[in-house]
């Protein structure tokens, strides 16, 4: 009778995780965001900008890089915003839509200011969850000094 238990167990658990995994799977639901102005990095570098699955959007990382000949990093920064944006809009969304967002940064004291002073400009409340890390360098070279990931919550859209 124990094994029995057991078979029955395992059975209904196999069941389970079958249908899950097939709901959870269904291609239907997934679909690769790539505004025109991003088709040649998609190419060239084999990511997608954004994957939508379901009523949730990820993004890839944006960069906030510097340019040679800038003294300031709130152009960098504004280029990036600019760039979330676009991929937003791709599908209809806003900043108003956004429920997480992780900033990676290679100078912590340096670039928060800036970075939230822009953040102020762009984004209302209410307010997404929002991470910042600190790390020692980014893709990108030497200029890239911020990379925003960020995930949206679209349902019936």
């Amino acid at each position: 009778m124990k094994y029995l238990s057991l078979a029955v167990a395992a059975l209904l658990l196999s069941a389970c995780s079958t249908t899950i995994n097939a709901d959870t799977t269904s291609k239907s639901l997934r679909q690769t965001i790539v505004p025109d102005a991003l088709a040649q990095t998609y190419d060239e570098l084999q990511y997608a900008p954004a994957t939508r699955a379901g009523d949730m959007l990820y993004l890839s990382g944006v960069l906030a890089i510097v340019e040679d000949g800038e003294t300031s990093i709130e152009p960098a920064i504004e280029r990036s915003f600019d760039e979330i944006e676009m991929i937003l809009a791709e599908v209809g969304a806003d900043w108003s839509d956004v429920v997480d967002v992780t900033s990676y940064t290679t100078d912590l004291d340096a670039h928060l200011g800036p970075l939230w002073g822009i953040k102020a400009e762009r984004v209302a409340a209410p307010y997404p969850s929002w991470t910042l890390i600190g790390v020692d360098r980014l893709y990108g070279g030497d200029g890239a000094i911020i990379e925003t990931k960020v995930t949206a919550y679209l349902p019936n859209r």
